[in-house]
């Protein structure tokens, strides 16, 4: 196989490989909201394989482009510079597959935000749940000179009644 068809093959795989990873991204952030986390372990063990993958497919486009470039640069050539080296014919090509995997990856990012905003806001839950039912304030609770826990400011009673008897 000749070495251009080779990078666009591998340019393939890795919009295949990204686009999988959208829909498990976009699988994760359903399971937040739902709250599953069972499955969003599971969803997450998915996306550590199927980045392994991609690793492993760029190592291969990381090759190849040397291999075109003939290993003379210290750093790799972008697409764009890359595709003036490649025939006319395949030149089109792979710089549509360039602007395929650069959007799918702004996708990946924005996906990433959200969930990432996600889980904040599941974070704030556990924390204000937490306050109310131990009482404890926003700043906290900090402990006195004899080992006495008090809380910062005033003190402010549990929300929730104390049921030991």
């Amino acid at each position: 196989m000749e070495i251009h068809a080779k990078l666009l093959s591998v340019m393939e795989a890795l919009i295949s490989h990204h686009r999988e990873l959208v829909a498990l991204e976009q699988e994760k952030i359903k399971l937040v909201i739902d709250q599953d986390w069972h499955r969003l372990e599971e969803m997450v063990e998915k996306s550590r394989t199927v980045l392994k993958k991609i690793e492993d497919v760029e190592k291969q486009r990381v090759e190849i482009v040397e291999t075109i470039e003939g290993n003379m640069v210290d750093t790799p050539l972008i697409l764009s510079e890359l595709s003036d080296k490649v025939p006319p014919d395949c030149k089109t090509d792979i710089l549509q597959a360039g602007e395929t995997l650069r959007s799918i990856m702004v996708e990946l990012k924005n996906l990433n935000s959200r969930s990432e905003q996600l889980i904040v806001s599941s974070l704030e839950v556990v924390d204000f749940t937490l306050a109310l039912l131990s009482g404890a304030s926003s700043k906290g609770r900090t402990y006195s000179g004899d080992g006495e826990e008090r809380a910062e400011g005033r003190e402010n009673p549990s929300l929730v009644f104390d049921v030991k008897a």
